[in-house]
């Protein structure tokens, strides 16, 4: 198996994977859309694998493999970037429920109290 197949392979399975665990209702349509992407990034350079060097000569990097390790770091912070995002608006909210929830506890009790 050529490194080329291997990668068309890694990227069909993936795709698969993704729209497998989207059907079951185990992952974000919006977290899914960014692996489909990657998907088809490693598709598109196993099968053209010259726009790696044709990207890194306009780039003016003279070693093109450097160029996939540094797009995949970046690829790597963004993503980290986006979950952070994604964590911290979940916190906001779970801190706003909290709060509500708290005082209906408290409405709750002093309703009771008046009963009495």
């Amino acid at each position: 198996m050529t490194m080329n197949s291997f990668f068309v392979t890694l990227g069909l399975l993936v795709a698969v994977t993704i729209l497998v665990l989207i059907r079951r209702d185990r992952l974000v349509v919006m977290h899914s859309i960014w692996w489909l992407i990657i998907a088809a990034v490693v598709l598109l350079l196993a099968l053209f694998p010259e726009l790696v060097d044709l990207a890194a000569r306009k780039v003016g990097i003279t070693y093109p493999p450097s160029l996939l390790f540094m797009f995949a770091i970046l690829v790597v912070l963004i993503k980290l970037l986006m979950s952070d995002i994604d964590r911290s608006h979940d916190r906001r909210r779970l801190l706003l429920m909290a709060q509500r929830l708290a005082l209906l506890e408290s409405k709750i009790e002093q309703d009771k109290q008046t009963e009495q």
